[in-house]
């Protein structure tokens, strides 16, 4: 039997349902900004030089999440943002790690020339000696 407190609860839980249905997810405005502040700091780390392919897919991905944004996804928006941020991460360790690489070729090719330049200058003031033969001392 359908009572008037059965029907007022229904319409109430439909109301409610439909304020529900009718929200929306919030957009991932803070993951955009943190998406974006990756890609600078890749940028600055000079990842256009070394870590080409994964700036290049962080910038695609955050283009994507902005498109996302004007289509009013948000669920997508969001989740490109966070690939967009760790693909900036990537490229950014990606470029700081060759840079260091880089850095270390160039101080042992330079320790390499001091050694070089070392030996040369011993063996060019004197003349070379012929090595000493290893004694060892008598044992008791």
């Amino acid at each position: 039997m359908i009572t008037m407190n059965g029907i007022r609860n229904g319409m109430w839980c439909a109301v409610a349902f439909g304020i529900v249905a009718c929200a929306s997810t919030p957009m991932p405005v803070e993951k955009l900004a943190i998406a974006k502040t990756s890609l600078e700091r890749a940028e600055q780390a000079q990842a256009a030089q070394f870590a080409q392919v994964e700036l290049n897919s962080a910038r695609n991905k955050y283009a994507a999440a902005q498109a996302a944004v004007d289509k009013h996804d948000a669920e997508v928006a969001a989740r490109l943002a966070d690939q967009a941020d760790v693909d900036a991460q990537l490229a950014e360790s990606t470029a700081r790690a060759k840079q260091q690489e880089q850095l270390v070729t160039e101080m042992d090719a330079g320790l390499r020339d001091l050694r070089n330049e070392t030996l040369r200058r011993d063996n060019s003031g004197a003349a070379p000696q012929a090595p000493q033969p290893v004694t060892t001392p008598p044992q008791p």
